[in-house]
Order: structure tokens, then sequence, then C-alpha cells
């Protein structure tokens, strides 16, 4: 009877476990039932996003790596405006562009007083927004016609054209127009300079019906139709937002008397630049502080006046320096781009010594933010991104105003004893601590010499030996009238070398300057062309074995020839907007001997990308693989698996990526996997469920992928899964075995976004 009652508890036990098995095993049939069941609809919704897609294949919009309302889309308004004078703008304004006859309004008004942020709010007005194609163009203090009009062309989704000559670029602005004319169009020249009225000249076609122009600029123009002036805010609305700006939340954080509150925003003269930064100065100060503010401020009135109140607020950023080292920084990115935070990241990091994934890095940029230093800009949201510290869609942006205060400040001092050395070559202007004899023979050679001396002079002057610079971080802009060899530069010093360049549009090359290789303590390059076409990138091999981080954006270099190179202290190499091919070198050489010291690979948006070099998956240190937005990539190696150290895997938008491949079970320590709106994506490898580490995934966007591995409740530390909310169904039944699983579940519509990249 003893043995008769223990062997029906066995059974008992074993039964109740069976049944639990059972169950699981029901459910996950019924998910896959139901999942089955909404199939259709899915594939309403992929097919969808192929139609699109599609556009890529046949030279669309999408073929440049952003969407068709990507450049030239209204940037995001304020959440608040303060004061009547602004709300009587906007009412001028709006009246002015739903009235026939007018065709060119200018915004005037001087630096700081708000007119982009006017303009802003004005689009997006729910009478104009409805009636109007909108494109918003930066133009800056140096603009080229050409880029303009070819953004404008691609934010319609039009094929976009080789533009060579203004009067070209004239032509194909006209054409546009007409093609979409049939809705009214409304084009914002945002920020234009005094020199920029031919540019202003040129986009008006007065034949052109509903086609309307507005200019904010710092000068008035003549000969346009209308001149709105707009005002500084007046003392009571000055101190309403003043207010604002110095409390969170709606609580101040110091209660000085009204007084003391009065004058410094009479200080402002009611300039908003002015009043959001001195009140985010401000936060949280006792009031010997606001005192000491008060004596050091200037009254203000022209540019330079706000100049000196801007600067004031720098002086003490809370006692702490590396802020106000961070916002100088800034001013090495050209004027009106967004600045990317991974290439801030990669900067901060090596200067300053900071965490390699740049956490540090970027809390100093959200202090930016947080102070009105610079502007956030998301392209995108996914809420895996902070947790993998994955900043690719983060873009800071800089008013004017405070860019030209960087680089005053930048500037102080001897060019030998400069901490930053900031120089902008554009139309061949060359700095005036080089030599007054070779800037004239320069001039000349420029201007009258023959073609046989000009060679023979650039030559000599290329190897002429320049002062010998202390600068930690150096950054150098170019633009396609650059035509000198680079000068030779003594910088032992550099650690961070930051190249902006517009090519010439014959060649179509840029050649990396050759005191590269002289620069023993460089640390970080980020290469970036501004031009519409991704330029050869010459001259790489400049590049010295002191490395640790490499940017480069629009460029085209192949990877594989990356195997002859000696980078043996890089540890990231990110390639955006970039053609790197899969052309063979001479000699085999694995791009595992030129980096093996590699942790993060990130390919952004490199539509010639099909897969990976088989070297890469021999770089045994590397920790975070990222290949996003390629949609011509297809297949990852099987040889993935030799990729033991792998933590991060990021794959979303690899819209023709088939299958992940099975070697995939062997990264024991992968925590994070991003495979969202892999649209071809249909199965997970069973060998996933060997992922024993993994914490998150994202599948959102998935449209084809219906079922999920049997096993998969082995993820016994899976904590985070991302997915659409008809997906949901499929991870539900994992609850009861995986109880700390977060299920994160939205609607696929919203997930269209990434086509506004």
């Amino acid at each position: 009877m003893r043995k008769k009652y223990t062997h029906s508890n066995k059974l008992k036990a074993f039964n109740a476990e069976l049944m639990g098995d059972f169950k699981l095993y029901i459910q996950l049939l019924d998910a896959r039932n139901n999942s089955e069941m909404l199939w259709e609809v899915k594939e309403i919704g992929l097919g969808v996003k192929q139609l699109i897609l599609s556009s890529q294949e046949n030279g669309g919009a999408l073929k440049s790596g952003f969407g068709a309302a990507g450049n030239l889309a209204v940037p995001d308004a304020p959440d608040f405006i303060v004061g009547s004078v602004v709300e009587a703008s906007l009412w001028k304004l709006r009246e002015h562009l739903l009235e026939e006859g007018v065709s060119v309004i200018v915004v005037t008004a001087s630096g700081g007083c708000g007119k982009t942020t006017l303009l802003k709010k004005l689009c997006h007005d729910k009478d104009v927004e409805g009636k109007f194609n909108i494109m918003f163009v930066p133009v800056s203090k140096k603009p080229t016609l050409t880029d303009i009009i070819r953004k404008m062309i691609q934010h319609n989704g039009l094929d976009v054209p080789e533009i060579v000559t203004e009067d070209d670029a004239v032509r194909y602005l006209q054409q546009l127009l007409i093609k979409i004319g049939q809705n009214p169009v409304l084009l914002v020249l945002d920020d234009v300079w005094t020199d920029s009225q031919s540019i202003i000249e040129k986009f008006v076609f007065k034949k052109i019906k509903h086609y309307k122009i507005v200019v904010t600029s710092r000068y008035e123009f003549p000969n346009v139709d209308l001149v709105h002036h707009l005002n500084p805010l007046p003392h009571e609305e000055a101190l309403e937002l003043f207010r604002r700006s110095v409390t969170v939340n709606g609580r101040r954080l110091v209660a000085p008397d009204d007084e003391l509150w009065d004058k410094i925003v009479k200080r402002c003269k009611g300039l908003p630049l002015a009043l959001t930064v001195v009140a985010k100065s401000l936060r949280g100060k006792d009031r010997s502080f606001w005192e000491t503010k008060l004596r050091n401020l200037s009254c203000l009135g022209m540019d330079s006046d706000i100049l000196d109140c801007l600067r004031k607020s720098l002086d003490d950023l809370d006692g702490n320096t590396s802020i106000k080292e961070r916002f100088m920084d800034l001013g090495s990115f050209p004027e009106d781009r967004k600045i990317p935070a991974t290439a801030l990241i990669d900067m901060w990091v090596e200067l300053y010594r900071q965490d390699f994934d740049g956490t540090f890095t970027i809390n100093d940029l959200h202090q930016l933010f947080y102070r009105n230093l610079a502007d956030r800009v998301i392209t995108r949201r996914d809420s895996n991104e902070d947790e993998d510290k994955c900043y690719n869609n983060l873009y800071a942006t800089q008013h004017d105003l405070l860019r030209e205060l960087a680089i005053k400040e930048c500037n102080q001092g001897d060019v030998e004893n400069r901490k930053r050395l900031i120089l902008d070559l554009a139309r061949n202007n060359f700095p005036d601590w080089w030599s007054k004899q070779e800037q004239q023979t320069l001039g000349a050679r420029l201007a009258s010499i023959s073609k046989g001396w000009n060679f023979v002079f650039l030559d000599w002057w290329s190897k002429q030996k320049q002062p010998t610079l202390g600068a930690r971080l150096v950054s150098i802009s170019t633009d396609g009238t650059f035509s000198t060899p680079w000068p030779n530069l003594q910088l032992p010093e550099v650690e961070a070398l930051v190249l902006n360049f517009e090519t010439n549009i014959q060649t179509k090359t840029y050649t990396l300057p050759k005191f590269i290789k002289k620069a023993n303590k460089l640390k970080a390059l980020i290469v970036t062309n501004y031009n519409f076409f991704p330029a050869e990138l010459c001259n790489f091999h400049v590049v010295g074995p002191s490395l640790r981080r490499i940017r480069l954006e629009r460029v085209t270099i192949s990877l594989l020839s990356m195997g002859k190179l000696r980078l043996h202290n890089l540890q990231k190499i990110s390639f955006f907007m970039c053609n790197i091919g899969q052309a063979s070198t001479s000699n085999n050489a694995k791009i595992s001997n030129a980096m093996p010291k590699l942790v993060e690979l990130n390919i952004d948006y490199c539509d010639d990308l099909v897969t990976l070099p088989d070297g890469i998956c021999e770089i045994k240190p590397l920790k975070k693989l990222s290949i996003t937005n390629c949609h011509n990539f297809f297949a990852l190696l099987g040889q993935l698996g030799q990729l033991t150290s792998l933590e991060v895997v990021r794959l979303n938008l690899c819209t023709n990526l088939l299958e992940l491949p099975n070697s995939i079970g062997t990264l024991q320590k992968l925590v994070s996997l991003n495979i969202s709106d892999c649209l071809s994506l249909s199965t997970l490898p069973t060998q996933i469920v060997q992922l024993v580490n993994l914490k998150r995934i994202n599948m959102r966007g998935c449209l084809r992928l219906s079922v999920l591995p049997r096993s998969i409740q082995r993820l016994r530390n899976l904590k985070k899964v991302i997915c659409d909310k008809e997906s949901e169904i499929l991870w539900e039944p994992l609850k009861n075995n995986l109880k700390s699983l977060n299920i994160l579940a939205s609607e696929e519509e919203a997930n269209l976004d990434w086509l506004h990249d």
C-alpha cells in the first residue's frame, strides 16, 4: 500500500506537469490561430509599407535615406508662446498668407527676437497647415541654391537630378512648382542674410499662382511685397516668459522680490532668447547670485549687446565649467545643421575621458537643452533606445547667435594656445594667423597665375611649415570652392578632428589632409559631407593607429578596403548614409586584422549594403552590432555566432532581411535584440531560446512574424517585449511562466513615423 501511495503521488505530479505544458501549448496554439486570423489585415499594412518602400528602388525620395517629409518638414513649435505681440504677428501674417496679391513677406527683427519661433507657430496654425504644401528651409549665412532646390525636390518625393549650375537649379525649381502647384505652396526661407538677396529673387515666380514665400532675416529687403517688423516683448509679457522659464513644473525654486525680477527682465530688453537663457541660468540660485547677475548684465540693443548678455549667462553654470566647455564644442559644426548626438558622444568621450557608451555625455547634452543653450531634435522615437544607449535619432541644433557666441569664446587668446581651433575655409578664406606673405601670394595665384605655376605654387605652399598649434579639438569646414592642397598644419595635441565639407559637383571627391598622419594623439575623427550626394573619400590611409572612434557621413569608401589599414586601437566605427561597397581587396586583408579591438559597429542608411564581410565575425571583442535602415541588407552571416561578446544587436528597418541565422543561439551574452520593422522576417530560429541572458526584444512592425518558437518560454531573463497590438497575443501566454515579462504593445499604424526620419 505504501508503494501504491508513493506511485500515485508521482503520477499526480507528472500529470500536473504534463497538463501545465499542455495548457501552455494550447495557449500558444490559440495565439498562433488568432494571429493567422489577423493575417489579411496585416497583409494590407505590409502592402502599404512595401508600396512606399518600392519608391526607394525606383529612385524615389527614400533612396537617400530620408522620408518624403524629412529634410524640409516644419520643425516642432514650442509648447507655449507668451504675449500679444506674437499673437498679433501671427494674426497679421495669417491674414496676408490667405489673401490674394502678396507673394513675398519678410519678417525682420534683431537676433533673439523669436522670428523662427513665430514662423514655426504660423506653419502649425490649422488654417495655414491645412491649406499649404509647406517647405521650411534653413538658409544660413552661406546658402547653396542648388542644394536647397535638391532638398525641395526630394521633399516632394521626386527623383533628384544632378544640378550643375544655378540656372539649371532655377529651371528645376520652376518645374517643381508647376508640378505641385495644384495645392498652394508656402516656402519659408529662415535666417536669410543681407548678401543673399539675389537668392530670394531666384525663388520668386510671379506667374505661378498660390505660391508664397516668407523670409526671416535680421535685415530688411527692398523690393518685396510686405515687410513685417517683429517687436520685442513689452515688459509685462517679458516678465511672464521669464517666470515660466525660471520655474520648474510651475514651481519657483527661489522667490526673490518683485523688484529684483523687474530689474533683470528690463535688462533683457524684451528679447525672448536673452530672457530664457538668463532665466534658466538663475534656476535654483539664491538672492545674492541674482544680484550679481543683475550687476553683470548690460542693457541690450544690437546683436553685440545680446551676445554680451548671453556670454555673462555662461560665466557661472552652477560652478560646472564642463557645461560651458560642451557649449563651445557645438561651434565645431556648421551653422543651421542638425548635430548628431552620436558625433558629440564620439568627441566628448575622448576629449573628456568619459564612459565608452556616453551616458555622462548625454547627460551633459541634456543640460544644454535644459538651459536653452541648444535645442533638442528627435527624428524618431524608439522606446528601446535609452536602454541600449543608442542615440541615432537624437540631434541638437543651436541658435545662430549662440553659435556665434561659442565661436567667439573659442577664439580667445593666441591661436597657438587655444584649446579649440575652428576654421571655416569656405570660399578660400584663410585665417589671419597665416602669414600675410602667404595670403597675398595665394590671392595672386587665385586671381591670375598660369596653370603650370599654379600647381608649383600650391605644392610649395602646402609644404610650408605652419605654427605649432596646441588645440585638442580642431574643426575645419570647406566648401566646393576649396581648391588648395591642405596646409602642413602642426597639431601634436589634437585628440578630436571634425572635418565638415561640401564637394565640388564635378569632382565629388574629398581628400583627407596629410597632417592627420602626424597627429599621434588623435582619437576621434568625424568626417561629414554636407553635399546632397555621397563623395568618394580619398587618402584614407593617412589615419593612424591612435584612433579609437571614426564617424563617416555621406562618403563612399569600401568597407573591405579598410582591411589594409592599421587601426589597432579602434573601438567604434560608424557609417551614416555611406556607400561602403562590397568590392574585394587585392591582398585579401581582413578587417579583423585591421580593427582587432573593435567594440561597436554602426551602419545606418547605407543602401548598398547587402551582407557583412566575413572578417567582421572574427572580431572577438565586438559588443554592439547595429545595422539599421539598410533596405537592401538581406542576410546575416552564419558566422554571427562567433561574435560571442555581442550584447546588443540592432537590425531595425532592414526591410529585406529574410531570417536570423541559427548560430544566433551561441550569443550567450546578448541582452538586447531589435528587429523592428524588418518587414520580410517571417520566423525566428528555434535557437533563439538559447539566449539565456536576453532581456529585451523589439519586434514592432514585423508584420510577417506570426509564430514564436514553442520553447520561447525558456527565456527566463526576458523582461521587456516591444511589439504591435496585434502581436501581443503571441506573448501574453508566456506571462504565466515569465512572471516579470513586460509587454509594450502599440498600434502598428503609429509606427509609420520612420518614413519621415
